[in-house]
Formats: structure tokens, sequence, C-alpha cells
């Protein structure tokens, strides 16, 4: 046994020294808790030797209690030594003295503190008798935690490095997950992009092009040996560079704008292909951005419609042309099937005056037949009218007054209602197609009605946002649901067909034109026209037109 003080310190301090150096900081991922184990266990060995006493302990700072007997040093900053904690005020309650846990009564605690001031932990010694002072003794403890102070913070700094390591074994992990990700996703996005019968061109936030997909590739004529970044670069440079007429020219201004301004757009693109082809594209952009709301790109996808166009517009010609046949047909019929008739009603009437019951009889059919010819011719005529383009300006048209110009060309039936709304909205069309829409709806409405019971006819107006609602209603046999799309067909008459006329209860006469003719009058004006049920039986037709 060393027999001085300084011998006893010399003792203590080279095994601990030895003790710290072992718990220098290890290659990341090494297991430091075998070495703090050895290092604290010779830290405490020494703290007895240094004492004398058989307990000690290191309480490190983020582990103390209030109630741990090196709180009171922790809490004045100093060391506590104390012959007998049992006759110390601040301790004799203590769990630790009082015989609850322990029953201490010598008592050392010594701080142990990092070089630049802050507690890193607690030597604790005690013993359950007291004993007298000792200068040495506290030299010693101090001593011991001078040292401590070393071996605690290489050991904080080993576990500190330990759990870097392991971060960033785990960040590299994620990384490599992640990477993988990227690639299935690329991967998948590739094989997207070879089967859609769509283009797709996306730039970065700098306008670079960053996707590109083998048909717009295909459009643009670029080799097929390039790879995609290569294809990206030349596609960058064609967008800018690349004359009017091209597939990347042409969707250069959509692209810019939209990573400009941002949301979404749509227009009709035209270009030439490499081959050679017009291509008719409806061209749909979306900005792109990250999650923190900042801009990152823009995306556009092209829809080739250059076949659908080129039906469209066929399909629109022939119509045309059709539609100009019938006009043509029923205007030029028109005055030679006058001069019939007006040739047998004088047949008529000499037959009349030589009191031919049969010659009369037959001039009558036959006037009977040229009437119902030139009502056809009528209504071919104006269905093809309503179908053409028309060459009038629009103008304002108050309703009420148009209303009582159609009943006054109408032949009313005796006891015939015809109720007219009580406001006069101004609508916004041709007055000629309006006349002729109106004509044609009250005019079925007088006409199809219940057997034996008089016409009752309901015109309504419903302000809408931005349009007009105008309701024809009758009490008429009406029209089945399954039939209601179908009498807008032209020649299509449907079940309401078995309607009678109220005068006479003979079948209604008609060809199916008029219905035909006011959606297509109403389409020209923008609107929409469906047919409902009347409440308590019957028909009402609904003519939505917008205001402007």
């Amino acid at each position: 046994m060393p027999s001085s003080p300084v011998e006893q310190q010399a003792a203590v301090a080279a095994p601990l020294t030895t003790a710290a150096a072992a718990i220098a900081p290890v290659a990341p991922g090494t297991s430091t808790a075998p070495r703090e184990t050895d290092a604290r266990t010779a830290l405490l060995r020494r703290v007895r030797a240094a004492t004398g006493w058989p307990w000690a302990s290191l309480e490190l700072a983020e582990q103390l209690l209030p109630t741990s007997l090196g709180a009171l040093a922790a809490e004045r900053g100093t060391a506590v030594h104390l012959p007998d904690a049992a006759a110390a005020p601040e301790t004799a309650g203590s769990p630790w003295v009082d015989g609850r846990i322990a029953r201490t009564r010598a008592l050392a605690a010594v701080p142990v503190t990092r070089p630049g001031g802050g507690l890193l932990a607690v030597i604790v010694a005690r013993d359950e008798v007291p004993h007298p002072p000792s200068r040495e003794r506290e030299e010693a403890l101090a001593d011991l935690a001078l040292l401590a102070a070393s071996s605690v913070t290489a050991d904080r700094q080993s576990r500190a490095l330990s759990g870097l390591a392991a971060a960033v074994a785990a960040a590299d992990q994620r990384v490599a997950l992640a990477q993988a990700g990227l690639a299935d996703r690329h991967d998948l996005l590739e094989a997207v992009l070879d089967t859609a019968d769509v283009g797709v061109v996306a730039l970065d936030a700098a306008g670079r092009v960053s996707v590109l997909s083998p048909l717009v590739r295909t459009w643009a004529g670029l080799p097929e040996d390039l790879d995609a970044p290569g294809a990206a670069r030349a596609a960058t440079t064609a967008l800018c560079a690349d004359p009017p007429g091209t597939v990347l020219s042409a969707v250069r201004g959509p692209l810019l704008g939209t990573l400009a301004a941002g949301g979404e757009a749509e227009t009709e693109l035209v270009f030439t292909s490499a081959d050679g082809a017009a291509v008719t594209c409806v061209c749909r952009t979306r900005a792109l951005t990250t999650g923190s709301g900042e801009r990152s790109g823009v995306v556009a996808s092209l829809t080739d419609v250059s076949a659908e166009r080129a039906v469209r517009a066929e399909l629109e010609r022939s119509n045309a042309e059709l539609e100009a046949f019938a006009g043509i047909a029923a205007h030029d019929l028109r005055s030679p099937l006058t001069v019939v008739d007006g040739y047998l009603e004088v047949l008529e009437d000499d037959a009349a005056d030589r009191a031919d019951a049969r010659a009369v009889g037959w001039a009558t059919t036959a006037r009977r037949s040229a009437g119902r010819m030139a009502s056809l011719l009528q209504g071919l005529l104006a269905y093809a009218t309503a179908g053409a383009p028309s060459g009038a300006p629009q103008r304002e048209v108050p309703l009420r007054p148009l209303l009582e110009a159609v009943l006054a060309d109408l032949t009313v039936p005796e006891g015939a209602v015809v109720a007219l709304p009580t406001t006069s909205p101004v609508l916004v069309g041709d007055p000629v197609q309006l006349h002729q829409l109106l004509t044609n709806l009250v005019g079925n409405a007088l006409k199809f009605t219940r057997p034996g019971e008089p016409a009752v006819v309901t015109c309504a107006v419903e302000e809408l946002p931005g349009a007009w609602e105008l309701q024809v209603a009758d009490q008429g046999p009406g029209v089945p649901t399954d039939q209601r799309a179908a009498v807008f067909r032209a020649f299509e008459r449907g079940a309401h067909r078995t309607g009678t006329a109220p005068a006479t209860g003979a079948a209604v006469a008609g060809h199916g034109l008029g219905l035909a003719t006011a959606q297509r009058i109403v389409t020209r004006h923008g609107g929409r026209i469906a047919l409902d049920e009347t409440p308590g039986g019957g028909l009402t037709v609904r003519v939505r037109l917008p205001r402007q």
C-alpha cells in the first residue's frame, strides 16, 4: 500500500489513465459496451481504494434523480463531503440515509465537469459508518473527478460516433432503396410511354426537355439509335431552334407558357411530322410543382385527332350538301305545287257548279294530298334552314310579343287555352329562327291533346344563372321516357303520334320534323332542349338559351 497521499494519488491515477484510454473512440459500428463497463469498473475500484469505503458509483448527469445522493453536489456545483449524512439536515431525510433504501452515514459526492464547464456526472462514495473529514481523501477524489471527465467525454464521443455511423448506414440503405425505386419507376415510365398512343413532352424548371415519348421522337424525326439523354438534348435544341411547322416548335409556346404561368391549359396544334404528314393534336399542358409548391417543370400530352377531324369535316360537308339539297328541292317544288293546287281548286269549283259530286270528291281529295305535300315541303325547308349557318345578326327579341306573333300565325282550335308568361324577358338571337322555334313547340302542344278535351297550353319562363329557360307545357298524351331522345330525329314522331285533333278527333297530321327543327335552332343558339313530364300528365318542353 502507498504510504503517502501523493503516492496514493499516483497509484490511483495510473490505472485510471489506462482505463480512460480504453474508452477512446472506436470505429463506427463497433460495440463500446464492454469497454465502457471495464473503464467504469476501473474508475469505481480506484474510488473505493482512495476512500477505503465499500460503496462507490458514477451517476451521469442525464440520469440523476432528485433523491439521488449525487443531486446535492450537482445542485451546488461543488464537492460535498459529509462525515455523517444522518446528522446533516439536507440529507437526513433521503431514502439513501433514513433506511428506506440504505443507511448511509459517511458521504462524498464530487461533480465531474467538462473543461469548458457543464456537469457530466457525479462520483459518489459512501459508507454506513461515520468517517471524520480527510483532506487527502478529498484531494484524491478531486483528482479522480478530473480524470473521469476525460473518460466520460471520450465515452460520449464514442457513442455519438457509433450513433452517427449507424445513422449514416441507415441513410445509405434508404438511398439505395430510393435509387432502386427510381430505377423501377423509370422502367415503368419507359414501358408506358412505349405503349401509349399519346405523345408526351416534359420540361424541367430551366426549360430543358426531360422526358420525350417515342411517338414525339417519331414525329420529330430524331434518330432511333439515340439513347434517352441524347434524345432529350437533341429535343431541347430543336425546341428552341426548329422553324415553325414541326412538332417541337408547335408545342414550344404551350409548354413555356404553362411553365411561366402555372396551372393547366389546352390548345389545338397543327404541324407536319417527319414523314411529311399533316398532324392535328389536342395539346394539354400542366405545370409540375414540388411538395413545397415550387415550380419544378411542365408536362404536355399530345393526342392525335387528325383522323377524327377529317371524318368530322367530311361529315359536315356531306350534311351541308344534304341540307342544301333539301332546301333547294323544297323551295323549287313549292311553286309548281302551288300551280297544281290552283288548277285543282278551279276544277273543284267547276264540278260544284255542275253539281257533279263525284268530281268534287276527286278534286277535294287531290287538293288535300297537295296540301300535305306543301306541309312536308315547308317542314323540310324549315329543317334545312335551321341547320344552315344563319347570316342574320343577333338581336334582342322580347319574349311576350314574340309569343303573341306566334299565336297570330297559328290556327288556335276553338276552346283551346294558351297561357302566356306574365314577364317578358329579352332573348338574344335570330328573330326568324326564334319565331320558328316557338311556332313548332306551341303548334305541337295545340295539336296533341287527349280525345274529347280542349287543348290547354302553358308558356312560362324561368330565370337561371346566365340563361333563360322557356317552358311549353301541354296536357296531352306526352312522350314515353324511352322515346324522348328518338323524337328529336327527323321524321320520327314517337308514341305520341296517337294524339287526336281536339276539333275532329282525327289522328294528328305531321311529318316528325317539328322537334328536330327545334333542336337545330336551339343548338345554333348555344342552348339545350329537353323533354319532361307535365305534372298531372302531358309533355313539357324545356328550352334553355344563354342570355348573351
